[in-house]
Parts: structure tokens; sequence; C-alpha cells
């Protein structure tokens, strides 16, 4: 029997808080271990620019392998484009060394040891991700996942066996074992799927125009937030510095949690929508995306809620008092998270249904990434830090109401706004009693939990028979 939507959209959600978890935890392993400087360098290089270099690296191969109809074709075109897009960054990294260097505030005399590490990470993440997609488009939800929880998770284990128990402190022993683990990752899942892998790379196949379209469309829509994000890092450290750069980074791995939702959404939403015939049938049927959308939009709301009351006690107690700054504005980062969750819904489901929606998506969507970067540095001279949060804000909430109205359907809408007039009775309820009680951090985290959960049952905000359908086994339709 295969596993029905919700279960894979447990188990998406299950990987992305272990991910998101073991991130957390490494991240405080660093932060009470080096400085804030050294700490800055090393999200910068590992996290920030692969992810910005994987715009040339991945593209959107990844979606346009997550067609469940001919992704896998195209398969052996993303593994040696991904190659070739690696040499061209690592030629460009080591032509202009001092001028990046100085551009985003690292020590210049450390380029060639940062920039041969950020290669490796790189190859290492979009080999990777190219894998993933594969896996995503044949619909095998549960190993795709698992690849993407797995440098996280060896990564908590190795720095906590560096740091904690080695006791390690040699910055660049800690820099190469951070970066290491999507390496391991990818030789390991090479081993364990080499047979799909060389059954799928057999030909270079170009993707054709439509397909490319397609891939772009909802390749471009996905990266949006994270690609922000990562922008926005790279202005605060050319604007500001190094260490205020790793405040933000801390904000955004708090508020992280919102986007386990979002990411969920996102990888179950493409396949399953493009290998539908009936729109309405897989948003209205029990257990199908529309409550699927609901769950987790309550979800997300509730963490927003948890955010409001307790996020510079989890920054302090998480991170230490040096990082208390990153939590000022944090709330910013979450309410925007909420447009971005409904955003996303109806744009993906949209763009898999309907060709004449990817051009307005993708328009608003490039427009506002030229956009962001200079009114971020414009109102960091205004604002100074808190410009950073306030640009990403303003900008978030911008971009998606710029594309919900130009969605060519409402339905999705519709959809998962379904009886929200019981999430917001549940929503102010849990915002009263932790008003109203000041509550402290943990027990303020049980009772609305609790409260939450029982509350959008308890009111029809959600079946009951969600929960049988996340556990169970069930055929899909």
């Amino acid at each position: 029997m295969d596993r029905n939507l919700s279960f894979y959209t447990l188990f998406y959600v299950g990987s992305l808080v272990l991910m998101r978890f073991c991130g957390i935890i490494t991240k405080i392993i660093l932060a009470r271990a080096i400085t804030p400087f050294e700490y800055g360098i090393i999200m910068l290089i590992v996290i920030s620019l692969p992810a910005i270099f994987q715009l040339m690296t991945n593209f959107c191969i990844f979606d346009i392998l997550g067609h469940a109809g001919e992704g896998r074709k195209y398969f052996g075109f993303s593994m040696a484009y991904g190659i070739l897009a690696t040499i061209g960054v690592g030629l460009l990294l080591f032509a202009f060394p001092v001028q990046i260097c100085n551009f985003l505030n690292i020590p210049v005399e450390m380029w060639p040891f940062l920039f041969s590490i950020l290669i490796i990470v790189l190859l290492s993440v979009t080999l990777s991700v190219d894998i993933m997609g594969l896996l995503r488009g044949k619909k095998n939800h549960s190993i795709a996942a698992a690849i993407s929880a797995a440098p996280g998770l060896l990564r908590l284990g190795l720095i906590f066996l560096a740091v904690s128990v080695l006791g390690i402190t040699d910055f660049d022993i800690i820099f190469i074992i951070f970066a290491i683990p999507p390496l391991i990752v990818l030789l390991a899942v090479i081993l364990r799927k080499a047979k799909t892998i060389i059954n799928s790379i057999h030909s270079i196949q170009i993707p054709s125009r439509k397909i490319l379209i397609f891939g772009f469309s909802v390749y471009i829509i996905g990266v949006w937030l994270t690609l922000c994000q990562n922008l926005n890092k790279i202005v605060i450290s050319h604007d500001l510095g190094i260490e205020f750069q790793a405040f933000f980074d801390v904000s955004l791995t708090l508020a992280a949690v919102i986007t386990f939702f979002s990411s969920a959404l996102y990888l179950i939403s493409v396949p399953e929508s493009t290998g539908a015939e009936d729109k309405s049938l897989l948003l209205n049927r029990p257990g199908g995306l529309g409550d699927i959308g609901r769950l987790l939009f309550a979800m997300t709301l509730f963490c927003v809620l948890i955010l409001a009351f307790y996020a510079k006690e989890l920054i302090v107690l998480l991170f230490s008092a040096d990082y208390a700054p990153a939590g000022d504005y944090i709330l910013l980062i979450a309410i925007g998270y909420v447009f971005i969750f409904i955003q996303q819904f109806s744009a993906y489901v949209n763009v898999s249904f309907y060709e004449k929606s990817t051009k307005p998506f993708v328009l608003i969507t490039v427009i506002s990434l030229l956009i962001f970067p200079v009114f971020s540095h414009i109102l960091i001279g205004y604002f100074g830090f808190q410009g950073a949060y306030l640009a990403f804000i303003i900008i978030l909430v911008l971009y998606s109401l710029a594309t919900i109205l130009v969605s060519q359907d409402i339905e999705p809408l519709c959809v998962l706004f379904h009886r929200v007039v019981y999430l917001i009775i549940s929503f102010a309820a849990v915002y009263l009693v932790l008003f109203v009680g000041n509550l402290s951090l943990f027990p303020g985290i049980v009772v609305s939990s609790l409260l939450f959960g029982g509350l959008i049952f308890a009111t029809r905000y959600l079946d009951v028979s969600i929960i049988r359908d996340l556990i169970g086994r069930t055929k899909q339709e």
C-alpha cells in the first residue's frame, strides 16, 4: 500500500524539523565556542554564498526533475550542467579574490582556504540537489527528504564531537568540520542509489522550452525567500560588518521553524499537482492538498505566536546574550513568513495547472529580487541594523500581495481560508492566555501547544481524521 499524502507531508515536516533542529543546535555550539566574527565567516562561506551561487549551478533543474510526468528525462543534463557551472563559479572566485573579500569584509589573506572550501561545498550541494530532484519526481519522497536532512544531522554530530567532546578550538579545523558533511552525504547517496543514478544518467537531453518555463517558474517562486535572506546577509556584511551578518543569521535561524511548513508545502505540492488532472479533487478531497495546506497554515500561525512572546528569551537561552540584538526585530520576519505561506500555496497550484500564470509570477519575482538589495542598502543607511529587517518585511509583504493579485485561479486561496475564522478564534484564545497568564518560556510553550492543538480540532477548523491520515496507510487516489 502507498503512503498517503498526509503521511508524506508529516515525513517532510519531520525531516525539516530534524534538519532545522540539528542546524540550530550546531549553531548554538558554534556561537558559544567562537566569536561572532568567526561565526559570521562560517555562515557566509558555507551557508549563504553557496545558496547564492546555486542560482547558477542548480538554476531550475531541481524543479524540472520534480515534474512527475517527464522530469527524470533531464537528469543526465542536470549533472553535467551542475559540474560545469560549479567550475565556472570557481574560476570567477579565483580570478577576483581580493575584490570579493574586500566587498564582503572578510580577511583577504584567507581567500585560498575560504574559497576552496566554498567550491567543495557548492559542488556537493549542487549534485545532491539534482539527485533529490530525480527522486522527488519519482515521488520517492522519503529518500529525498532523508537526503536533505542528512548533512545537518551529520554536521551536528561532528561539531559536537569536535567542540564539546574533544575540545577543539582551532578555527580552521572547526571550519572544515562544519563544511564537509555535504560531501560525505553526496558520496553515501551515490553509493546507495548507484543503480538509479546510472539508469537515469545514460543520456544528456536538453530541457524543452515548455518544461524549462515550468521549472523556472516554480524555481523562482520557491527560491525567492531563501535568496532574499542571503542577499540581505551580503548587504549587511558589506554595510555593517560580518558581526551584524551573524546577528541576522541567528534571527533567521530561530524564525526558520516557521519555514518548515512552507518548505513541506513546496516539496509536496508540485509533484502532486503535476501528476493530477483534477485540480478541485486534489484540493478538496479528504486528506488532500487543501487539508494539508490548512494544517500547515495553522502550524505557521502557532509558531508566530510563540516567537511573539518568547523570541528574545529563546535567543539568549540558545545562543547566549552576545547575540541578543538578533531578537529585537524577529517578529517582523515571522509575520512576513505568514504572507509567504499564503502566496506559495496559491502560486504552486496556479503554476502547475495554468501555463499562463507563469509569466506574471516570474516577472514580479525577478523584479523584486533586483530591487531588494538596493532597497535594503538604502534602509540600512537610514535606520542602521533595523533597516535590514524593515526592507525584508516590506518587500516580502508587497511581493506576496502582488503575486496573489495576478493569480489565474483563486480556488486555492478559498480552500486555504475555509473556516479560517475558527483558526483566528483559536489563535486569539491562546494569545490571551499567554498575555494574561504571563507564563515563562517552557510552561508557556507546553500550555499553548496543547490549547491551540485542541482548539483547532474542537472548533472544526480541521477534521480529526487528518491525524489518522498522518500516521495511517491508505491507497492514494
